[in-house]
């Protein structure tokens, strides 16, 4: 008898050291948590949808991306394709641009900003670009039966590396147009210029 109670205490004792072994892996969920940190990397949907909806509204009122044959009336007279095309110019844009989005679209100068490179026979395209937290995302305009959602520029795709491309060339190039004017979405040392000397009084 003595000898099944000394066994019986043997198995609880060992069973009693095994427990707080057992809770160690409860320890280690904490670190199950990091991966929603990743979940802040994605434009938030209303963003998203406004981006789009704000291209679209600029190229409706440019004439851009066949939006002509699907019942857009441009605000410019772009004339029509090859030699019977017109030029309009930054001023006719930026105007025209302005009353596409004048209203119905609050993120813009916020959330992101517009860009329209300039070419010489006028604007050929409107680009999005994310600003604040929503900065590395960006959109440009195609054609209406196309959906033009906003990507991450450092996406390995061929839209990524796309709308990353028209970033760079619309930072670069001192014709393109801002919306809201003066508001680029450039890194500080694409856009760095001394400012202008001030006359003396």
């Amino acid at each position: 008898m003595s000898v099944t109670l000394w066994v019986l205490a043997i198995i609880l004792s060992a069973e009693a050291g095994a427990k707080p072994a057992a809770a160690k892996p409860t320890a280690a969920k904490p670190a199950a948590a990091k991966p929603t940190a990743s979940s802040s990397s994605k434009l938030a949907p209303e963003v998203s949808k406004e981006m789009t909806e704000a291209i679209v509204a600029v190229n409706k009122a440019l004439g851009l991306e066949s939006w002509p044959q699907h019942g857009a009336t441009p605000c410019v007279d772009r004339g029509g394709q090859g030699i019977t095309a017109k030029s309009v110019t930054a001023e006719e844009t930026r105007k025209c641009a302005s009353t596409a989005i004048d209203k119905n679209f609050p993120g813009l100068g916020k959330t992101y900003v517009l860009a329209i490179p300039m070419m010489s026979l006028g604007s050929v395209t409107v680009i999005a670009l994310g600003i604040g937290d929503n900065d590395g995302w960006g959109a440009y305009s195609c054609d209406p039966e196309r959906k033009c959602n906003p990507v991450k520029l450092s996406a390995p795709s061929k839209w990524g590396k796309r709308v990353a491309e028209r970033k760079a060339k619309a930072c670069s190039e001192a014709t393109t147009l801002w919306f809201p004017e003066n508001q680029k979405a450039c890194d500080a040392t694409a856009t760095t210029t001394p400012p202008p000397p001030t006359a003396a009084k």
